[in-house]
């Protein structure tokens, strides 16, 4: 009896720490659990009496409370299995309840009825007296629904299993199995009939394991296999350790990433191990960074995520390291890095990484000389029409392997964009002779050998390292730019002298327009005379009254002009101040006088000449003879037909067509067999510029005297002495223009010193 009570009791105050403890537990299904072991206290209580007491009315009455307990116990785990296996309330639960409440109330009549029970004494060793009980018709009834209840239950758990995930039967199976237990207890003490009734160690043991599966056990069975099919399709390599790095788990990933074979558990220790010590990571409880694999056919770069398991107590359980391969991803962030700062054609800098570079470069070496060597190609645009996009960045590739072959460790090269390239380098191992000579050999393509590639370098000498890489390079830049029309392979150096022109020369293509519209551009005219000394015309000459430089001749702004295209505006605006002259003059004592304008060579492609000199004679009334067109013979160098039909139709209009400058350039004579002419001019400077003066003297009298049989006057230009003009009349030139004569003068001092004439 003493074992009995003892681990009654055992059973007894555990299941009162569950009842306590089920207070703290958010769960739904805590009541349901609370509740079923409240009920069977009841039972526990009762078979505690019936083995202390030996009084016949105590224990008729204990036997009372057990079997109504059994009820209650029933009912309450009939509302228990429905709150944890997720039931609706059906009428089957109902009519269970009634049936059992009825068979309650049945129990509590037996002390009138007589139906269920009656007690048997019996005598144990000593003075101990036990009371059996002797069962009645209604106490197999009874035992009968309490079967059907408890099969009811196992089946409400088996159906359970049966229509869940087999994940979850860790979940079920362990219920069922208790009432599996109770129903084996109760079936063997009934039968046996055992002095103590020990089916209430299976109801208690019940409950206990109702009590740890519903609250307090995790399942661990069902999280193994979800954290199994996690990983399994994870492909991320996952290993388990335990406390000494020993491998417990490894996911099928990672058989595939490093070519383990299921159950070789001695690489994931060597590979784990290896990394630790390699880093000195053995006190850290986590970290993550990079693993490089060399293996036979490629590398590969994986991203390691290390993390130690503690207990509760803070002890090592154990680590696991989950390894993701980023191979792809790291040649694609290096591939984005490399076009970050490289020229895809030809993998030099780009200009953001070049300015990088050299910043770098000359804060780690402050004493050192350094250069910006930039390049351009000559009429690169041509290589491109002429031989196609391939060829040109075939060349752009090869101008960029002669750099790299060139350049010294440590110089920094790059693309800027098009055909500009940009060299950062150290001063003291420029071989500016020796890069000249590569770049010179280089050719179009190698089947075309007579189309060579000309390549200006502008050279930059690094003196003030405050001022910004990109002003340095554009400086390096403007030192090519003086250069960048000549056709052999040559280098300029930047200066400050080079600095003013260029300075100047955006000056005065930025202000043109205003000089223009401000009356700074002013025609100043010369003078042209006959053997008379008469003044029959002049030419138009432009000058600049420039607010801050005074006066300027045109040596100082031409030039520009005619680099950058402004030359037409001017030449445009210079056209009409000579229409407007010409128009002020027709009722006064010059209204016989003609005025001479130029026209530039780039006047033909930018405008409409024929219809803009044809409008101003209109605009401004004035005979077309009276407005001279002087042009070089330099204009007829191309697209000759057309300019012949051109001059052909001014003439036909009545304008007087004059070739300026003839015998400065190389076809004067081609040209004059074809294109009609009014009036040649000579410039006297033929005969200064030769050694020869005699010789230069007997070419000059037959140009005059060929004129005179072609029926074309001349016009001498450039005459400063008295000598000349004997010498110019004696040959049969009879019109002069020059110093000797007179020097470009205002419109205004002009006419106050010709209106008499």
């Amino acid at each position: 009896m003493v074992s009995y009570l003892s681990t009654l009791a055992v059973l007894f105050v555990i299941v009162i720490i569950c009842i306590v403890k089920s207070y703290s537990s958010n769960k739904t299904v805590a009541a349901a659990v609370r509740l079923a072991l409240y009920a069977m206290l009841v039972p526990v209580v009762a078979n505690a009496v019936i083995a202390i007491s030996d009084s016949r009315m105590v224990n008729y009455s204990a036997n009372i409370f057990y079997l109504v307990g059994t009820n209650l116990i029933l009912m309450a785990l009939m509302n228990y299995i429905v709150i944890y296996c997720e039931y609706n309330r059906t009428l089957v639960e109902k009519i269970g309840y009634f049936i059992l409440i009825i068979d309650s109330i049945s129990v509590f009549l037996n002390p009138v009825l007589h139906h269920v029970y009656g007690l048997e004494k019996i005598s144990l060793k000593g003075d101990n007296v036990y009371y059996t009980l002797d069962s009645y018709w209604y106490h197999y009834i009874h035992l009968d629904l309490s079967f059907i209840v408890i099969v009811g239950l196992i089946t409400a758990v088996v159906k359970k299993i049966h229509y869940t995930s087999k994940l979850y039967m860790e979940r079920y199976l362990v219920i069922g199995l208790s009432f599996v237990y109770v129903v084996i207890q109760e079936f063997t003490n009934t039968l046996a009939k055992p002095v103590y009734n020990k089916s209430m160690f299976g109801f208690m043991i019940c409950g206990i394991l109702i009590y740890i599966f519903s609250i307090e056990y995790h399942q661990f069975f069902l999280t193994h296999k979800m954290f199994d099919q996690l990983f399994k399709n994870m492909n991320s390599a996952v290993f388990f350790y335990d406390n000494h790095f020993n491998c417990l788990y490894m996911n099928p990933a990672s058989h595939k990433m490093f070519d383990i074979q299921p159950g070789e558990y001695e690489k994931p220790k060597a590979y784990l191990t290896e990394y630790i010590t390699e880093n000195n990571l053995s006190s850290r409880e986590s970290f993550t960074g990079k693993k490089v694999l060399a293996r036979p056919d490629r590398e590969s770069i994986f991203q390691v995520e290390f993390r130690k398991l503690f207990d509760k107590k803070g002890r090592v359980m154990g680590a696991y390291v989950i390894l993701s391969d980023r191979t792809e991803e790291e040649k694609k962030a290096a591939q984005d890095r490399y076009r970050a700062d490289h020229d895809m054609l030809t993998g030099l800098y780009n200009p953001g990484a070049f300015h990088k570079q050299m910043q770098r470069c000359l804060h780690e070496n402050p004493d050192r000389e350094y250069l910006i060597v930039a390049t351009n190609i000559k009429d690169f645009k041509l290589i491109n029409d002429v031989f196609g996009r391939n060829s040109g960045d075939s060349v752009l590739q090869r101008i960029a392997e002669t750099l790299k072959g060139y350049s010294e460790q440590g110089n920094i090269i790059a693309r800027l964009g098009a055909d500009k390239f940009v060299m950062f380098v150290d001063k003291q191992n420029y071989d500016e002779e020796a890069l000249i000579n590569e770049l010179s050999d280089m050719v179009w393509l190698d089947e075309n050998k007579e189309y060579s590639v000309i390549i200006h370098l502008g050279v930059y000498e690094v003196k003030d390292r405050t001022i910004p890489g990109p002003v340095m390079v554009d400086r390096a830049f403007m030192a090519l730019n003086g250069i960048k029309s000549e056709n052999i392979c040559r280098a300029a150096w930047y200066s400050n002298e080079l600095r003013e022109s260029l300075i100047w020369e955006q000056t005065v293509s930025r202000s043109l327009d205003e000089a223009m519209h401000s009356g700074q551009i002013i025609p100043f005219l010369q003078a042209q005379v006959n053997t008379e000394g008469k003044v029959e015309g002049a030419e138009v000459l432009v000058r600049w009254q420039h607010p801050t430089e005074g006066l300027m001749a045109p040596g100082r702004f031409i030039s520009i002009l005619e680099q950058d295209g402004h030359i037409v505006d001017l030449d445009m605006f210079m056209w009409e101040e000579a229409c407007k002259i010409l128009h002020s003059w027709k009722n006064t004592g010059l209204k016989n006088m003609y005025l001479s304008v130029n026209i530039s060579p780039k006047d033909f492609y930018f405008v409409d000449v024929y219809e803009v000199f044809t409008k101003l004679v209109r605009k401004y009334d004035i005979p077309p003879k009276m407005l001279r067109l002087e042009i070089t013979e330099s204009v007829m160098m191309t697209d000759v037909d057309m300019k012949m039909k051109l001059i052909d139709s001014l003439r036909e209009y009545g304008f007087i067509v004059e070739m300026d400058d003839f015998g400065s350039g190389y076809s004067s004579l081609n040209l004059l067999k074809d294109m009609p002419v009014d009036i040649l001019k000579i410039d006297m400077a033929f005969l200064r510029k030769t050694r020869d003066t005699e010789r230069a003297k007997i070419i000059l009298q037959q140009i005059v005297c060929m004129a005179q049989k072609l029926i074309i006057p001349v016009i001498s230009e450039g005459v400063e002495t008295e000598e000349q003009v004997r010498f110019l009349t004696d040959i049969g030139c009879n019109m002069f223009q020059g110093y000797y004569f007179a020097r470009p003068i205002s419109l205004s001092d002009f006419e106050e010193r010709y209106k008499a004439s």
